[in-house]
């Protein structure tokens, strides 16, 4: 056979199987009956122990896509809330501005308020000069 090692026994070991690997040797099969039932034993076990890991790794990992499914759903109502919120703040920044305008507007108009009321007080005071130089005017005469 190409690659294969033969070994004392007249089994064969795959090539880079050195002195510790498993060999089919026939004649130590033939004089250990007991070995190879030991082996199939250890093999099976070792097989039972793979098995065994291979679903608590399978148990982990459902555990943990629910976990990630839970924390997903959280993330997700946050979202939810943080867009409310977001959207909360757009209305009361909307409000702010309208109410800006709306008291820039009060203070325009008391403004043009007090100027009529200043322009219309001069003019009653002129008024009231006019016709008191005209009542002592008129006496003079």
């Amino acid at each position: 056979s190409k690659g294969l090692k033969l070994t004392q026994g007249g089994g064969c070991l795959p090539p880079g199987a050195g002195h510790k690997g498993r060999a089919l040797d026939t004649a130590t099969m033939q004089n250990r009956p007991g070995d190879l039932n030991a082996g199939l034993l250890s093999d099976d076990h070792q097989l039972q122990i793979t098995s065994s890991r291979l679903q608590e790794t399978e148990r982990m990992t459902a555990e943990t896509e629910a976990i990630g499914a839970s924390i997903l759903g959280e993330l997700r109502g946050q979202r939810e809330q943080l867009e409310g919120a977001r959207d909360t703040l757009d209305d009361a920044h909307q409000n702010l501005n309208a109410g800006q305008r709306m008291i820039r507007r009060m203070l325009a108009r008391t403004l043009a308020d007090k100027l009529i009321l200043v322009f219309t007080v001069f003019m009653l005071l002129a008024l009231i000069g006019l016709l008191l130089w005209y009542q002592l005017s008129g006496k003079k005469h």
